[in-house]
This record gives structure tokens, sequence and C-alpha cells, in this order.
């Protein structure tokens, strides 16, 4: 009887143990709506990716002088990373669809994820040098 009952208690162990592994640490998130872009980090280094998220959102938030933006994806073309990340921050020149040109500061710890044919990926803002949304 007490070995019957070691053995359903070693069990049971082992099943929550296995069942527990380890947390997903090279999973993205996976935004609501899916957009592609291409994006170059400051070695040059082109990659493609499929559904690029901000922090997991679909939209970009940085600061405008003062005050907080966040734009939509769907609004924007390109997003060229200007120089060095200072202070935590890092300056971007965002090109709109429309052809409008807008300055926006980022937090440079801030990270863009996404997925591409051989695997997840994810970059830190202070290492982009461009974003080209398709």
């Amino acid at each position: 009887m007490k070995k019957s009952l070691l053995y359903l208690f070693v069990i049971t162990i082992w099943v929550i143990l296995t069942g527990m592994g380890q947390s997903p640490q090279n999973e993205v998130p996976k935004p609501e709506i899916r957009f592609n872009a291409t994006i170059t980090d400051d070695q040059g280094i082109s990659t493609k990716l499929q559904e690029i998220s901000w922090e997991g959102k679909v939209y970009l938030m940085g600061t405008r002088g003062r005050g907080t933006v966040s734009i939509p994806f769907e609004k924007v073309k390109r997003v060229v990373f200007l120089g060095e990340a200072r202070g935590g921050k890092k300056d971007a020149q965002v090109t709109l669809r429309n052809g409008e040109v807008v300055a926006i500061t980022f937090d440079d710890e801030n990270r863009f994820y996404g997925t591409t044919s051989f695997g997840n990926y994810r970059i830190q803002a202070r290492n982009v040098k461009e974003i080209l949304f398709e």
C-alpha cells in the first residue's frame, strides 16, 4: 500500500513538473492586425518581418516636444532612426503614407517584434536604423 502511494506521489510530481516547463523566452506578441515590414539594423543587416509590432502594439508611440504621440502602422510608410541613442532616447523621422514627415523621439529600450521565415525576431529601438512598411 505504501509503495503504491509512493509511486502515485512520484508520478503526480513528475506530471506537475514536466507540465510547468520553461516560459517561452523567444515568443513574440501576435498583434490583432498583421503588418509586414523590413527592418535594417545599425549593422546594415535587413530582415523581412511578418506580424511586426512595437511592444506588442500596432502603432508607434513616442514623444514630440513635450507631448506624446501614437501613430498607427497603417499610416506609416517608413521610419528612419537618426544618430546614436542619447539619455535613453532615440530620434526618428516617420514618413507617413500621405508623404508627411513627423519627427518623434522613442525610448531606446522599447522593442520591435516580428516573425521571419527562419524564426522569431526582436530588436531594441536603439539598434534600428530603418523600417520600411509594406
